[in-house]
């Protein structure tokens, strides 16, 4: 079984060994507690018949994989750090394993997602890769030397918690403020397109905005762009160059020969890795980074989940990478 929890929502399905969901994933609202805190008895509630039912379907159920979206220490299950659920020091994987009384693993979602990469993605066979996210977020998990790699606390590959604006920048879900996260995740674009609206700089962006009743999205921002809204364009053309700024010092540092991007805001126009791409590359400091790098689009739309359900087999000796 695997279970993957993000800043608004959480899936659940049963995965084969090959990676391919046994049935259609399942997909329920996180619960918020009246703090604005990610209500965790909540969520065991809302998952209990799930596991449940996983349990009655296999005589050789072998646990539960849960990917989250934050830093979770991927031996005990602890979340330490999830900005948008609002969960510090959360034991969440003995708070799991005494719910339902079954084998718990629990990493990170980019972790996860690495994983699924490596087993059946494009990622088969590499030995440098990272894998990143763009989303509600924007972070990632890293493969340096044949090996999975998290650092002497299991959080390296959190390029978004990486300082771009220490002076005057935004406030960050961490605790900090102007990091990358806050200039390029989906959140971020969503608010320049607000501030483009309310400064009157950007009428189809208002129009959008008041056709569906609600402040500008993601989605407003890059609907905008392919209608050739200047201010639009602007603001992801900002992004971008934030971004390449980012991949790239990360590959300047680990002479990486992959980066693999996934995320909501990545499928936000068709070319959007490719400008990306393009991006990284004029910041590369080396002509063999420049002609070997690859930049790919992730192989899965829940990357996350599948990897999940592979932590599982590994723990269990099924698979290996």
């Amino acid at each position: 079984m695997a279970v993957d929890i993000g800043g608004t929502k959480m899936d659940i399905a049963l995965v084969d060994l090959k990676g391919q969901l046994v049935q259609p994933c399942e997909r329920l609202l996180v619960p918020f507690d009246s703090s604005g805190v990610a209500d965790i008895d909540g969520i065991m509630n809302l998952l209990s018949p799930f596991v449940e039912k996983a349990k009655a379907s296999s005589s050789c159920f072998l646990g539960a994989g849960f990917s989250i979206c934050g830093n979770i220490d991927d031996q005990t299950g602890e979340a330490v750090l999830v900005a948008n659920l609002h969960w510090h020091n959360m034991p969440f994987g003995k708070i799991a394993a005494e719910r339902f009384k079954i084998p718990i693993y629990a990493a990170t979602d980019v972790r996860m997602a690495l994983i699924a990469e490596l087993l059946w993605g494009k990622a088969r066979g590499m030995k440098h890769v990272a894998w990143m996210t763009i989303g509600t977020g924007y972070g990632g998990y890293l493969y340096l030397d044949g090996k999975l790699y998290g650092g002497s606390h299991g959080f390296a590959g959190n390029l978004g918690h990486g300082i771009y604006d220490e002076r005057g920048g935004y406030p960050c879900g961490c605790g900090q403020r102007g990091c990358f996260e806050s200039y390029v995740a989906g959140p971020a674009l969503a608010r320049y397109g607000q501030q483009v609206v309310e400064a009157g700089k950007s009428p189809i962006l208002k129009q959008l905005s008041e056709a569906a009743g609600k402040p500008v999205t993601t989605r407003m921002v890059f609907e905008a762009e392919a209608l050739q809204d200047p201010a639009a364009q602007e603001i992801i053309r900002e992004q971008i160059r934030k971004l390449g700024i980012s991949l790239s010092s990360m590959v300047n540092l680990l002479d990486l020969e992959m980066i693999v991007l996934g995320g909501g805001v990545t499928k936000g126009s068709p070319d959007f890795i490719q400008r990306v791409d393009e991006r990284v590359r004029g910041f590369l400091m080396t002509v063999e980074a420049r002609r070997d790098l690859r930049i790919e689009r992730e192989s899965f739309d829940n990357s996350a989940l599948i990897g999940a359900a592979a932590t599982v087999f590994i723990k269990n000796g099924v698979l290996n990478l």
